[in-house]
């Protein structure tokens, strides 16, 4: 029998009704924006190894027809970072012939490659590495879909000698672990010749592509992504071997981690500074053939990007990764310490933590995988997630109602005014009338979830496709240790947005019946309580400037942004805290930002006077 979505029976656990989580591949991609532009042929070595940025492929060397580039959903990929082809489009949704039988999805396609001073004894090969979604190991920790043995991927070369695309290889459906008994490694190595003259001319290009087919199982709101292919360390160059993978490249393997010992976000008024790690981890592979020596540092940088603190790991040996499949393992470089500590205060602000590794003093040959960052973010809410779901979770049950709550634990009384859900696109749109309260219970003695402290009294729908903003009919003073989530109407599959890359399990609670449930899915819900202005009153805190303007709002190509002070310092940020754009107020107090390159979804605009005092407002892209 076919899988197109992992089911964890509770049968294993003590409860009376038949009941079971449920995760399937989630609608993730990101929206890509139209060439605005043909760029110029490219001239080698082509080179991608997806590291330094994420979402569309790079324009300057790809055009792309729903592929995404990210970091979630691959198992310690060659560098972090990679592409990866499924059953979404450009905006993120099922493709429209989505369908059980099989169909064309993703396509990502380079720009032309000048190869024309170039011959067959050139030696002119193209290489990359290749791993089918799904995961291994535990079911419970895996991680998107694996492709079926009909779902393929596809490389092909244009050849301008007769106008056409030419399949020259392909991999049907498989999974990570038979890769793993195959192999002994998950990620696959394939290197290709160009031996064939039709190759050599200024337009040659070649592309990725993938065959998809979806589960039909019956359960509306489950049928939703499938079929996961990523790619990584993608080179065609000249001069090279076609069959041994050997890069003198030291690189990050993961993304770069919180500072936070249980959360990636948190209310700035509930921080403490008791509330960070003491040590992180950092995964760093060698892809040469012998030990090279590296050097590790982190740097922390405030808002406006004075240096607070930096950490230097000195010079260490790290192994090669290939044959055994090893990583740097020295304290210094893969579990540093932790040696300062955020300052405790009320108002919203982010700090940048920028790790670099380096190859002895002169770095290797790619540095752009040699550098990560992570937003350490302090506003009015709290996040486990990084922002991408790389699956759907939901509750299946016979019962009419079923309950799901999420534990946070609050260091001072607060006041909650509003719950950001992110719920996954499901095929035609099947989990987009599932109903649900909002709901928030104070944490029992057992540390399960007790007395209701608010609960909706009108149903909500869900909000298909990114984070949604629920307000609460009533704000509500809490304090403690709290859990936040829903009773959800009905048995229909919600499909909530399930973040695999930090595990809080042992905070995830569910009622079907008549006791509450621990999960034991490895990853995040994707639920974030946020805190209103009220709770602040009275503490120091900068003062609040009128509210600016903006408009139009959504917008699509650009905006004006009325009521600055002059000489602002105006930053857009994403929902995941990520900075879009930063620039600063001319003397009108008026501006015009474009935001033609800036992702769909919700922003916040957030603008710093000369004297201190903090305006934001939100601002919604739709292109």
């Amino acid at each position: 029998m076919r899988r197109r979505w992992l089911i964890l029976l509770l049968a294993l656990l003590p409860v009376a009704a038949m009941s079971q989580e449920v995760l399937v591949p989630a609608a993730t991609g990101h929206r890509v924006p139209p060439r605005k532009q043909q760029p110029a042929a490219v001239r080698l070595p082509f080179f991608d190894d997806f590291s330094n940025y994420s979402g569309a492929p790079d324009p300057q060397l790809w055009d792309t027809g729903g592929a995404s580039v990210g970091t979630g959903f691959g198992t310690l990929p060659p560098t972090v970072g990679m592409l990866s082809l499924d059953a979404l489009d450009a905006e993120g949704r099922l493709y429209p012939q989505a369908a059980s039988s099989l169909f064309p999805a993703d396509t990502v396609t380079s720009l032309p490659i000048r190869l024309d001073s170039l011959t067959p004894e050139d030696s002119v090969v193209l290489s990359f590495y290749y791993l089918p979604g799904g995961g291994h190991g535990n079911l419970w920790e895996r991680v998107g879909d694996a492709p079926d043995a009909r779902d393929s991927l596809f490389l092909d070369f244009y050849m301008v000698t007769d106008s056409a695309w030419h399949t020259v290889w392909s991999r049907g459906g498989v999974s990570e672990d038979t890769l793993l008994a195959r192999t002994g490694y998950s990620w696959q190595y394939v290197s290709l010749p160009l031996t064939d003259s039709g190759c050599f001319d200024s337009l040659f290009r070649f592309r990725f592509r993938n065959y998809c087919s979806l589960e039909d199982n019956g359960k509306p709101g489950i049928v939703c992504n499938s079929d996961q292919w990523n790619i990584d360390y993608v080179l065609l160059d000249r001069g090279r071997s076609f069959s041994t993978p050997v890069f003198r490249d030291v690189a990050f393997v993961e993304p770069a981690p919180t500072m936070l010992a249980h959360y990636r976000a948190m209310p700035a008024r509930q921080y403490r500074q008791s509330d960070m790690t003491t040590a992180i981890k950092m995964t760093i592979g060698n892809l040469y053939s012998s030990d090279l020596a590296t050097r590790y540092t982190y740097t922390v940088l405030a808002d406006d990007s004075t240096v607070l603190y930096t950490y230097d790991g000195g010079y260490e040996n790290a192994p090669p990764f290939l044959p055994g499949g090893r990583y740097q393992t020295s304290a210094a470089h893969a579990t540093p310490p932790i040696g300062f500590r955020f300052d405790e205060g009320t108002a919203a602000r982010r700090y940048t933590v920028v790790h670099t590794v380096r190859e002895g003093t002169g770095g290797d040959w790619r540095q752009q995988n040699d550098t990560v960052r992570f937003e350490q973010v302090f506003d009015n809410y709290y996040a486990y997630d990084d922002g991408s779901a790389e699956n759907g979770y939901g509750l299946t049950s016979t019962a009419s109602r079923v309950y799901l709550a999420y534990r946070f634990d609050l260091n001072v009384a607060d006041v909650l005014t509003a719950v950001d859900l992110c719920f996954n696109h499901t095929l035609d749109g099947e989990n987009e009338e599932v109903m649900f309260l909002l709901t928030v219970w104070q944490a029992a003695a057992d540390g399960t979830p007790g007395e209701v402290l608010y609960r909706d009294e009108e149903r909500r729908r869900t909000q298909i496709g990114g984070y949604q903003h629920y307000e609460l009919e009533h704000e509500t003073t809490v304090s403690g240790s709290i859990f936040v989530g829903f009773e959800q109407i009905g048995n229909d599959f919600i499909n909530l947005g399930f973040d695999r890359s930090f595990n809080t399990a042992d905070r995830i609670y569910y009622l079907t019946s008549t006791q509450w449930q621990t999960s034991i899915l490895s990853g995040s819900l994707m639920i974030r309580p946020c805190f209103g202005e009220s709770a602040l009153q009275g503490i120091d805190r900068p003062t609040q400037a009128a509210t600016l303007t903006v408009y139009p709002n959504p917008a699509s190509c650009s905006v004006r942004v009325c009521g600055l002070t002059p000489g602002s310092e105006v930053t857009v940020y994403d929902m995941q805290g990520r900075r879009l754009i930063a620039t600063r107020a001319d003397g009108t107090g008026d501006m015009q930002l474009s935001v033609e390159d800036m992702p769909d979804g919700l922003c916040l605009l957030r603008a710093v006077s000369p004297e201190g005092r903090v305006t934001a407002a939100k601002l919604i892209i739709r292109h």
